[in-house]
C-alpha cells in the first residue's frame, strides 16, 4: 500500500509596492498546492506588521502536512526571524519546502537541515536570555559606579521591540522612546532578534 501524499499549504510574500504575487502562485501551484490552500501577505509599503497569512498558515498545519514557499527567504524578513520561523514548522510535525533553493525536509539532507535549524534557533533564545541577565546585571552595577548608564534599560528594549512588532522603522521608534536612530541600529542585531523570537512565539500560540 503506497504511502499517501502529505497535504500540501504554500506560503506567499511580497514585501514592496511593485512586487507582485503571480510569480510566486504560480511556482506554488506548479508545485502541486492548491490555490485555495496557499496563504498571503501583500505589503502596504515595505512592512506587514503581523503577518496574518503567515498565522492563517500555521493554524492549519499538521503533523505530516508540508508547507510550501517559493524562496526560503519568505518565511523572515531577517535571518533571525527566518530561523525561528522555520523551526516552528518543524515543531509543528509538518515538511518544509522552499522550491527556489531545493529544500525539502522530507529527505534525508533536508533533515540534518531541520536539526540545524532547531540548534540555531534555540542558541538565539539562549544568547537572548544571556544578554538580558547580563544587561540587568550591568546596569545593578552602573547603580554602584559612577558613569554614563545605558540609555537601553530592559523596559526601554521591551518598548522599542513592541514598536519594531507594530512594524515601525528605527527612524519612527527613536523619537517615541526617546533615544537616538544611531543607538538603535547599533543594537539591532539584538532588537531584531529579541522581535524575532517573540514574533515566533506568538505565531505558535495561534
Amino acid at each position: 500500500m503506497s504511502q499517501a501524499e502529505p497535504i500540501k499549504y504554500g506560503y506567499a510574500r511580497v514585501s514592496t509596492d511593485d512586487q507582485k504575487l503571480d510569480l510566486q502562485l504560480d511556482a506554488l501551484a506548479r508545485a502541486g498546492v492548491e490555490r485555495e490552500r496557499i496563504f498571503t501577505d501583500e505589503a502596504s509599503g515595505a512592512r506587514i506588521p503581523d503577518r496574518p497569512g503567515l498565522k492563517a498558515a500555521f493554524k492549519t498545519l499538521r503533523p505530516g502536512s508540508m508547507l510550501v514557499v517559493w524562496k526560503i527567504d519568505r518565511l523572515g524578513r531577517n535571518l533571525s526571524e527566518l530561523i525561528q520561523t522555520a523551526d516552528l514548522v518543524r515543531k509543528k510535525g509538518a515538511e518544509l519546502v522552499s522550491l527556489t533553493e531545493g529544500i525539502d525536509t522530507s529527505n534525508a539532507f533536508g533533515k540534518a537541515m531541520y536539526h540545524m535549524i532547531g540548534v540555531f534557533a534555540q542558541l538565539e533564545r539562549d544568547m537572548i536570555v544571556e544578554r538580558t541577565k547580563a544587561g540587568v546585571a550591568a546596569a545593578k552595577e552602573r547603580g554602584k559606579i559612577p558613569g554614563r548608564r545605558s540609555p537601553l534599560t530592559a523596559e526601554k528594549r521591551s518598548e522599542i521591540v513592541k514598536h519594531m512588532l507594530d512594524g515601525l522603522s528605527f527612524e519612527q521608534i527613536a523619537p517615541l522612546v526617546g533615544v537616538s536612530k544611531s543607538t538603535l541600529y547599533n543594537h539591532g542585531d539584538d532588537l531584531r532578534a529579541e522581535r524575532a523570537v517573540i514574533d515566533a512565539e506568538e505565531l505558535s500560540s495561534n
